[in-house]
Protein backbone atom coordinates (compact mmCIF):
# COMPACT_ATOMS: atom_id res chain seq x y z
CA UNK A 1 0.00 0.00 0.00
CA UNK A 2 1.49 3.56 -0.87
CA UNK A 3 1.66 5.52 2.23
CA UNK A 4 0.98 9.17 2.34
CA UNK A 5 5.01 9.92 2.95
CA UNK A 6 5.44 8.29 -0.41
CA UNK A 7 3.00 9.05 -2.47
CA UNK A 8 4.31 12.53 -4.68
CA UNK A 9 7.92 12.25 -3.51
CA UNK A 10 10.16 13.63 -5.60
CA UNK A 11 12.57 11.53 -7.51
CA UNK A 12 15.93 11.62 -6.46
CA UNK A 13 18.69 12.56 -8.85
CA UNK A 14 22.43 13.83 -7.84
CA UNK A 15 22.33 17.36 -8.28
CA UNK A 16 26.12 17.74 -9.25
CA UNK A 17 25.32 15.29 -11.88
CA UNK A 18 22.34 17.56 -13.15
CA UNK A 19 24.65 20.49 -13.21
CA UNK A 20 27.36 19.03 -14.93
CA UNK A 21 24.41 18.43 -17.91
CA UNK A 22 23.33 21.97 -17.34
CA UNK A 23 26.75 23.27 -17.74
CA UNK A 24 26.98 21.77 -21.24
CA UNK A 25 23.44 22.66 -22.20
CA UNK A 26 24.22 26.12 -21.73
CA UNK A 27 27.34 25.86 -23.25
CA UNK A 28 26.21 24.38 -26.30
CA UNK A 29 23.34 26.56 -26.93
CA UNK A 30 23.59 29.55 -24.67
CA UNK A 31 20.84 31.01 -22.15
CA UNK A 32 17.88 31.81 -24.42
CA UNK A 33 18.37 29.00 -26.28
CA UNK A 34 17.99 26.64 -23.87
CA UNK A 35 14.59 26.13 -23.21
CA UNK A 36 13.27 24.75 -19.69
CA UNK A 37 12.10 21.82 -21.58
CA UNK A 38 15.28 21.02 -22.98
CA UNK A 39 16.79 21.62 -19.22
CA UNK A 40 14.40 18.59 -17.98
CA UNK A 41 15.72 15.98 -21.04
CA UNK A 42 19.55 16.98 -20.20
CA UNK A 43 18.96 16.56 -16.50
CA UNK A 44 16.29 13.64 -15.95
CA UNK A 45 14.05 15.48 -14.05
CA UNK A 46 10.49 17.12 -14.27
CA UNK A 47 9.61 20.66 -14.19
CA UNK A 48 8.52 20.69 -10.49
CA UNK A 49 12.04 18.62 -9.08
CA UNK A 50 13.77 21.43 -11.44
CA UNK A 51 12.44 24.32 -9.58
CA UNK A 52 12.32 22.83 -6.35
CA UNK A 53 16.06 21.81 -6.32
CA UNK A 54 17.52 25.30 -8.55
CA UNK A 55 14.26 27.80 -8.60
CA UNK A 56 14.40 29.28 -11.75
CA UNK A 57 16.08 28.82 -15.32
CA UNK A 58 17.93 32.31 -14.47
CA UNK A 59 18.74 30.75 -11.01
CA UNK A 60 20.30 27.36 -12.30
CA UNK A 61 21.75 29.62 -15.13
CA UNK A 62 24.21 31.10 -12.10
CA UNK A 63 24.81 27.58 -10.21
CA UNK A 64 25.81 26.08 -13.54
CA UNK A 65 28.24 29.64 -14.02
CA UNK A 66 29.17 28.87 -10.36
CA UNK A 67 29.97 25.15 -11.14
CA UNK A 68 32.05 25.80 -14.58
CA UNK A 69 34.07 28.74 -12.95
CA UNK A 70 35.39 26.20 -10.37
CA UNK A 71 36.26 23.62 -13.13
CA UNK A 72 38.52 26.71 -14.81
CA UNK A 73 39.70 27.88 -11.71
CA UNK A 74 41.48 24.10 -11.27
CA UNK A 75 42.39 23.66 -14.66
CA UNK A 76 43.37 26.56 -15.91
CA UNK A 77 43.12 30.10 -13.79
CA UNK A 78 45.52 28.53 -10.78
CA UNK A 79 48.43 28.05 -13.75
CA UNK A 80 48.56 32.03 -13.27
CA UNK A 81 49.56 31.64 -9.63
CA UNK A 82 51.48 28.25 -9.66
CA UNK A 83 55.12 29.98 -10.95
CA UNK A 84 56.96 32.42 -9.08
CA UNK A 85 58.25 33.47 -12.69
CA UNK A 86 55.75 35.81 -13.86
CA UNK A 87 56.62 35.08 -17.45
CA UNK A 88 56.22 31.17 -17.46
CA UNK A 89 53.37 31.37 -15.72
CA UNK A 90 51.57 33.43 -18.34
CA UNK A 91 53.17 31.41 -20.92
CA UNK A 92 52.23 27.82 -19.07
CA UNK A 93 48.46 29.30 -19.12
CA UNK A 94 48.14 30.24 -22.49
CA UNK A 95 49.57 26.98 -23.65
CA UNK A 96 47.52 25.01 -21.74
CA UNK A 97 44.00 27.40 -22.53
CA UNK A 98 45.01 26.24 -26.33
CA UNK A 99 44.72 22.65 -24.83
CA UNK A 100 41.70 22.90 -23.29
CA UNK A 101 39.90 24.74 -25.79
CA UNK A 102 40.96 21.87 -28.17
CA UNK A 103 39.98 19.72 -25.33
CA UNK A 104 36.37 21.31 -25.36
CA UNK A 105 35.38 20.94 -28.61
CA UNK A 106 36.16 24.48 -29.56
CA UNK A 107 33.04 25.74 -27.89
CA UNK A 108 35.79 28.50 -26.85
CA UNK A 109 34.52 30.00 -22.74
CA UNK A 110 30.94 29.20 -21.47
CA UNK A 111 30.80 32.83 -19.93
CA UNK A 112 32.47 34.50 -23.17
CA UNK A 113 29.75 33.12 -25.19
CA UNK A 114 26.93 34.24 -22.42
CA UNK A 115 29.09 37.90 -23.13
CA UNK A 116 28.35 37.51 -27.47
CA UNK A 117 24.73 35.77 -26.73
CA UNK A 118 22.98 37.17 -24.07
CA UNK A 119 23.95 41.16 -23.61
CA UNK A 120 20.40 42.00 -22.85
CA UNK A 121 19.83 40.65 -19.44
CA UNK A 122 21.85 42.99 -16.35
CA UNK A 123 21.83 39.85 -14.77
CA UNK A 124 24.05 37.75 -17.12
CA UNK A 125 25.98 40.97 -17.65
CA UNK A 126 27.21 41.54 -14.06
CA UNK A 127 28.14 37.94 -14.42
CA UNK A 128 30.14 38.24 -17.02
CA UNK A 129 31.56 41.66 -15.81
CA UNK A 130 32.63 39.71 -12.79
CA UNK A 131 34.13 36.52 -14.33
CA UNK A 132 36.16 39.38 -17.06
CA UNK A 133 37.22 40.94 -13.85
CA UNK A 134 38.85 37.56 -12.13
CA UNK A 135 40.56 36.76 -15.53
CA UNK A 136 42.35 40.40 -15.20
CA UNK A 137 43.16 40.04 -11.66
CA UNK A 138 44.75 36.57 -12.82
CA UNK A 139 46.84 38.13 -15.21
CA UNK A 140 47.43 41.25 -13.40
CA UNK A 141 48.67 38.84 -10.54
CA UNK A 142 51.35 36.91 -12.49
CA UNK A 143 52.54 40.17 -14.27
CA UNK A 144 52.85 41.22 -10.61
CA UNK A 145 55.51 38.89 -9.86
CA UNK A 146 57.79 40.63 -12.91
CA UNK A 147 60.91 42.17 -11.44
CA UNK A 148 60.90 46.20 -12.23
CA UNK A 149 57.33 46.26 -13.93
CA UNK A 150 55.48 49.63 -12.92
CA UNK A 151 52.26 49.09 -11.93
CA UNK A 152 50.71 51.22 -15.33
CA UNK A 153 52.95 48.79 -17.51
CA UNK A 154 51.27 45.25 -15.28
CA UNK A 155 47.66 47.21 -16.42
CA UNK A 156 48.47 47.85 -19.70
CA UNK A 157 49.97 44.85 -20.65
CA UNK A 158 47.09 43.15 -18.63
CA UNK A 159 44.58 44.34 -20.51
CA UNK A 160 46.47 43.36 -23.63
CA UNK A 161 46.19 39.68 -22.06
CA UNK A 162 42.91 40.02 -21.41
CA UNK A 163 41.54 40.96 -25.14
CA UNK A 164 43.53 38.16 -26.23
CA UNK A 165 42.07 35.58 -23.88
CA UNK A 166 38.49 36.32 -25.12
CA UNK A 167 39.42 37.20 -28.72
CA UNK A 168 40.68 33.67 -28.69
CA UNK A 169 37.49 31.98 -27.31
CA UNK A 170 35.61 33.91 -29.84
CA UNK A 171 38.05 32.72 -32.75
CA UNK A 172 37.61 29.11 -31.32
CA UNK A 173 34.05 28.87 -32.36
CA UNK A 174 34.55 29.39 -35.65
CA UNK A 175 38.25 27.92 -36.77
CA UNK A 176 38.59 25.32 -38.76
CA UNK A 177 40.94 23.07 -36.56
CA UNK A 178 43.27 23.10 -34.36
CA UNK A 179 46.15 25.34 -36.32
CA UNK A 180 44.46 28.87 -35.81
CA UNK A 181 44.44 28.44 -32.65
CA UNK A 182 47.60 27.44 -32.11
CA UNK A 183 48.68 29.94 -34.17
CA UNK A 184 47.36 32.56 -31.99
CA UNK A 185 48.45 31.17 -28.98
CA UNK A 186 51.89 31.29 -30.68
CA UNK A 187 51.83 34.97 -31.50
CA UNK A 188 50.67 35.26 -27.82
CA UNK A 189 53.82 33.46 -26.59
CA UNK A 190 55.96 35.21 -28.62
CA UNK A 191 55.20 38.59 -27.46
CA UNK A 192 55.39 37.33 -23.76
CA UNK A 193 59.12 36.58 -25.15
CA UNK A 194 59.61 40.04 -26.62
CA UNK A 195 58.18 41.71 -23.17
CA UNK A 196 60.69 39.51 -21.15
CA UNK A 197 63.57 40.11 -23.19
CA UNK A 198 62.80 44.35 -23.55
CA UNK A 199 62.60 44.06 -19.82
CA UNK A 200 66.27 41.85 -18.99
CA UNK A 201 68.06 44.25 -21.75
CA UNK A 202 70.48 46.47 -20.64
CA UNK A 203 69.47 50.52 -20.05
CA UNK A 204 70.98 52.43 -22.63
CA UNK A 205 74.63 53.93 -22.54
CA UNK A 206 74.92 58.21 -22.57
Amino acid sequence: MTTQATRGRPRKFDADVALDSAVELFWDRGYRATTTRDLERALGIGQSSLYNAFGSKQDLLMRAIDRYEARVEEELFGILARDDDGYKALGAFFTELADWIVRNGHRGCMVVNLMTMENGDPVIITRVQAYRQKIRSGLNDALSRIPGLAGDQIQLRAELLLAAVLGLHITARTATGTTEVEAIVAAICEQIAAWKASDGAPAPTT
